[in-house]
């Protein structure tokens, strides 16, 4: 029987790709469409959705490298530990999206910080929920 971290592994992955795809739609069509607001706010989707579009297709090539040596146990702990430490940067990632809202009056600049504080916030909350649920399989 397949250990549940493949599949947890997968699905996150999976997860992870399907918001950089609409990221990166949306933004798009922010970019060509919005004021400078939404221009700002555009060019945060497609950027972050670029970023996780990257690690969720490494991700997914290095998950089936290490399917079939690593140890199910030490994955899954290398997992949780992985999601923790990015659920803390997304505090940091609201946070200077905060700075970037208190710190600039142009319209750019204020969808810019809407647009980091989005994509923090749904990592903060994306990065919480499956580190919790990480199958830790007790031996």
């Amino acid at each position: 029987m397949q250990n549940p971290i493949w599949k947890f592994e997968s699905d996150l992955t999976r997860r992870l790709l399907t918001w950089s795809v609409l990221s990166l739609l949306s933004g798009l069509y922010l970019w060509f469409t919005a004021n400078e607001f939404g221009r700002g706010f555009g060019i945060q989707a497609i950027l972050w959705g670029a970023v996780d579009a990257a690690i969720a297709v490494v991700g997914v090539r290095t998950a089936a490298r290490r399917k079939s040596t690593a140890d199910p146990m030490k994955e899954a702990l290398f997992i949780r530990k992985v999601l923790w430490v990015n659920f803390g940067l997304d505090v940091l990632y609201i946070l200077g999206g905060f700075w970037v809202i208190q710190s600039y009056t142009e319209l750019f600049w204020q969808g810019t910080g809407w647009g980091i504080v989005l994509q923090g916030t749904f990592l903060f909350f994306f990065d919480l929920i499956h580190a919790l649920r990480v199958p830790i399989e007790v031996q």
